[in-house]
């Protein structure tokens, strides 16, 4: 392109009006949208103002001849003979290219139209005034013959005959004003990019619009988006701006079919989703992260309806391509993209009508591109992010092993959580596969340890396991004791649930674990069904409390010995109770405190 062929004023102002002269108003808009999906794929401007253009239109190119002196004599290759749709893109990317108005062009035909229908208004108005003057009016004559002097000049007002000196109607100014800004200045909302013609759904130009934005792939979709962002540039990156540029970008949609409504509304999401975690952290701004991510999450939770189509296939792998490219250079201490690429990947993209061999294609497919994502993004690559989705990629293809290495290696990075993971386990119970389930529970624990995660998941996997496979039962034992001591409370938990009294209790004790620790509701099942177990457990407390030698600690003790004392009375034996309490005596007679806290507690007479 000649960039010394650049608009002046005049020239512009000279191409605004030849094009509101040629073209009609459908045909601008129509323009303005295959500009805006980047159909315009080469422009050259030559020295005497001719423009050449190639605009796409599916799988056919259009070559596009334009005079800017003389607009309504281009020429195209498609079948319209007027000034076509082709040329009027063009047109308009020459100006978003030289800086100028693109809606001026787009408005065109619309602001002439508001033009000579105010031109026409005026000169109506000025022709009843005319009229009015001609005709004969009874009423004035009879007000004359009154001799109402002062009606006369009311009447007069009244046909239309302004005085002499009487200022213009101020809606006569506004309607010349607005019709000489139409053609000039740019489109509100209002005016083109949302109006009721484009959007109207089961209209031929709606649906035309829906079928040319289906097909224009996602980075005319991203342009779109930013387009409608931009009204919002530098507004705070919170819940609000979020929700704003959703609004906007829904708002211009035209009626699309319902498989690609759905990609369109997850990729405004995910463009939604960049713009927030690309700006300053802070509180709101995680807020919105989260909110817009819980809903992606909440639109993948839905069936997809005619993904089988072709081109919503075509448009879902974009979407993936994009969302896994996010994930692989997303910061470590975020998963907002990682949430959605496993989210997207096992709702709709993965075969779910049984299909083994289709299956194993889209994994080893996946695995693929995760090599070459690692190869082409060398350093900025996420590492963490890459080793969770090539092990689920390998889980899902049954390499079990190749996955548990995997794992490893990443619960050895900073920042490590198996909550960006994808649940590994659900599927194995939905389909059954108990054993190896059980192999993956008894993997699996370690990485928890490590990352310090809850276990109240896990456990309730564990059971349900064991429920379908009681076997695996010494593989959960051997697994949690390995995970002491982070897992403490959760084996103590377990222990007492599936009452295994005595293996709870030599854990207690080699832990060093107190009796005040424990509620008198946790330590019940104990007293009922195993008493005895209890016994050592409190008598070794009350040596180490009485060892305090503080008042308090005299206090717990006493505490204690009351609670062994409804112990022996509970297995009956009150010989073996007295023998406690006098040789405790005689160990710890001399210390007074003690005996006081004794006696309160009706343990001495």
């Amino acid at each position: 392109m000649n960039e010394n062929a650049a608009f002046t004023d005049e020239q512009w102002n000279t191409l605004v009006d030849g094009v509101a002269d040629s073209y009609d108003d459908l045909t601008l808009k129509r323009g303005f949208q295959y500009e805006r999906m980047g159909s315009v794929q080469q422009l050259a401007l030559s020295d005497d103002r001719k423009l050449e253009a190639e605009v796409a239109e599916g799988q056919q190119l259009c070559r596009v001849s334009v005079d800017l002196d003389a607009p309504a004599g281009g020429l195209c290759d498609c079948k319209d003979r007027k000034p076509c749709r082709h040329q009027a893109a063009a047109l308009m990317k020459l100006a978003r290219l030289r800086g100028r108005p693109v809606s001026a062009l787009a408005n065109a035909s619309l602001g002439r139209a508001k033009q000579t229908a105010a031109e026409s208004e005026t000169q109506t108005r000025g022709s009843e005034r005319e009229e009015s003057a001609r005709v004969p009016n009874p009423v004035q004559d009879e007000t004359r013959r009154n001799g109402l002097r002062s009606t006369e000049t009311k009447t007069d007002g009244e046909a239309g005959g302004p005085a002499p000196n009487a200022r213009p109607n101020k809606s006569e100014i506004r309607s010349g004003e607005e019709a000489s800004r139409a053609s000039r200045t740019p489109a509100s909302a209002d005016d083109f990019p949302g109006s009721d013609e484009r959007t109207a759904p089961g209209g031929s130009h709606g649906e035309e619009q829906a079928a040319l934005l289906a097909a224009s792939g996602l980075s005319a979709w991203l342009r779109g988006f930013e387009e409608t962002a931009s009204a919002l540039e530098g507004r705070t990156r919170n819940p609000r701006f979020a929700e704003l540029t959703l609004a906007g970008i829904f708002s211009a949609m035209p009626p699309l079919r319902p498989g690609i409504e759905d990609v369109y509304r997850l990729s405004a999401h995910l463009f939604v989703l960049r713009i927030l975690t690309a700006s300053s952290s802070g509180y709101y701004a995680h807020l919105a992260v989260s909110e817009t991510a819980s809903g992606m999450e909440a639109l993948l939770s839905r069936p997809l309806p005619q993904r089988e189509d072709p081109q919503v296939q075509e448009r879902l792998a974009e979407t993936l391509r994009l969302l896994r490219k996010q994930m692989l250079t997303e910061p470590r201490e975020q998963d907002a993209f990682s949430r959605g690429y496993y989210g997207l990947l096992n709702a709709w993209v993965a075969p779910i009508d049984g299909d083994e061999q289709e299956r194993i294609e889209r994994y080893e497919s996946e695995l693929q591109f995760l090599m070459d994502e690692e190869r082409e993004l060398g350093r900025s690559l996420n590492r963490l992010a890459w080793l969770g989705a090539n092990a689920w990629s390998r889980f899902c293809l049954g390499q079990d092993e190749r996955a548990w290495t995997l794992l490893n290696e990443a619960a050895d990075k900073p920042y490590f959580s198996p909550a960006k993971l994808p649940d590994f386990f659900a599927p194995l119970a939905r389909s059954g596969q108990w054993e190896r389930l059980a192999g993956w529970l008894e993997r699996f624990g370690p990485l928890l340890e490590r990352a310090r995660s809850g276990l109240a998941e896990y456990g309730r996997v564990w059971d349900e396991t064991l429920a379908h496979l009681p076997e695996a039962e010494p593989g959960m034992w051997k697994t949690l004791s390995g995970m002491l001591p982070y897992a403490s409370d959760f084996y103590s938990a377990k222990l007492l649930e599936r009452e295994r009294w005595d293996e709870w209790m030599d854990y207690q004790l080699s832990s060093g674990a107190e009796p005040s620790s424990f509620k008198v509701s946790e330590l019940a099942p104990l007293e009922k069904n195993a008493p005895e177990l209890l016994l050592p457990f409190y008598h070794q407390a009350v040596e180490r409390l009485v060892e305090h030698r503080n008042r308090d600690g005299y206090k717990r003790a006493a505490k204690l010995i009351k609670r062994l004392e409804k112990l022996y009375k509970k297995m009956k034996r009150e010989e073996r109770w007295d023998a406690f309490m006098e040789s405790f005596n005689a160990k710890y007679g001399r210390l007074r405190a003690l005996q006081e806290e004794l006696k309160k507690g009706k343990l001495m007479p």
